[in-house]
């Protein structure tokens, strides 16, 4: 089960009228986009990417506030009680920002968002430090079968440890975790060596891969990832394992239909700006641009799929 995980955002008119009578169109001042995870992280980095589009469609500035904190619960709490005035929109990622609500600990539900396009598909690696005598797959479940292993993953309820507990039923393991507070954090503690293994978004190790900093032993996509067509995906290495993260955007629900309607139309056009695309392809972005329609069906059977799971494998216990 991989499921694509994706970030969301809005925007809001409010029929207010100017001196003139004349109604004002949205927007009006500056558009805040709120990242609920590190400067630095994958999240982040492709987040900030599409913002000088955004802005190009959207006819105003985007200024990206990072609200980071409890692996993005804090920022996905911000964003769904902000005003629905298209003012405050933010990065929408599955299953980081829905995982919560699962476990129980989030103050917001699932529908407190309204999507509005997605960004990003990911693959989740299998990743060591270049010093640990792991080469393989394989050899990763034989040490785990012989003494306790520690992992470190992205953050609790993160598509990282979703992958690990998949990975946990299909290789016959049981793992240790240590969260951190999103990709950069984590990826960080692995090339120091503070954790030797772990799960990671291949968006945010790839480099780290090819430079030799890092080892990447499997990938869970269905076919090998182009970051990395020299690493197996799970499925190769033995594994039955497929599961996906999706980044995209949204906003609070309860936006103006006119507000709404601007701010689906900008996100569609910024994904399919010439220069985006050119400048995405340059940052070797995974895309998986999706509509608002697409985006909202896939959120809605991957937490049909999250529910599940935690039925089995409650990741907090």
């Amino acid at each position: 089960m991989r499921l694509k995980t994706s970030l969301l955002g809005v925007l809001a008119a409010a029929g207010i009228f100017a001196a003139g009578g004349a109604a004002a169109e949205y927007p009006e001042r500056p558009v805040t986009l709120v990242i609920g995870y590190p400067a630095g992280g994958g999240t982040d980095i492709q987040s900030r990417a599409l913002v000088p589009y955004l802005e190009k469609y959207l006819g105003t500035s985007v200024v990206v506030e990072n609200r980071e904190g409890a692996g993005g619960l804090i920022g996905a709490t911000y964003i769904a009680n902000a005003k629905p005035d298209g003012y405050t929109i933010g990065a929408l990622n599955f299953p980081s920002m829905y995982s919560p609500i699962v476990q129980g600990n989030a103050s917001y539900k699932e529908d407190a968002f309204t999507p509005l396009a997605n960004q990003i598909g990911g693959d989740l690696a299998l990743t060591v430090n270049k010093v640990s005598p792991i080469k393989t797959a394989r050899e990763f479940v034989e040490a785990a079968k012989a003494s306790p292993v520690v992992v470190g993953v992205t953050g609790i309820g993160h598509p990282s440890q979703i992958t690990a507990l998949l990975f946990e039923d299909a290789a016959g393991v049981k793992l240790n975790f240590v969260p951190f507070n999103g990709g950069g954090p984590a990826r960080l503690a692995m090339l120091g060596d503070h954790v030797t293994l772990g799960f990671m978004n291949l968006n945010e190790v790839f480099a780290d891969n090819r430079s030799g900093a890092l080892r990447v032993l499997a990938t869970s996509g269905t076919e090998r990832s182009p970051l990395s067509p020299d690493v197996p995906t799970f499925k190769e290495a033995g594994y039955d394992v497929q599961f996906s993260l999706l980044a995209g955007f949204g906003a609070p629900k309860g936006l103006p239909a006119d507000v709404e309607a601007k701010l689906v139309d900008a996100f569609q056009k910024a994904l399919k700006d010439p220069d985006y695309l050119a400048d995405a392809k340059k940052r070797e972005l995974t895309m998986l641009p999706l509509t608002q329609a697409e985006f909202a069906e896939a959120l809605k059977k991957g937490n049909a799929n999250l529910a599940e799971l935690w039925k089995s494998k409650p990741w907090t216990k």
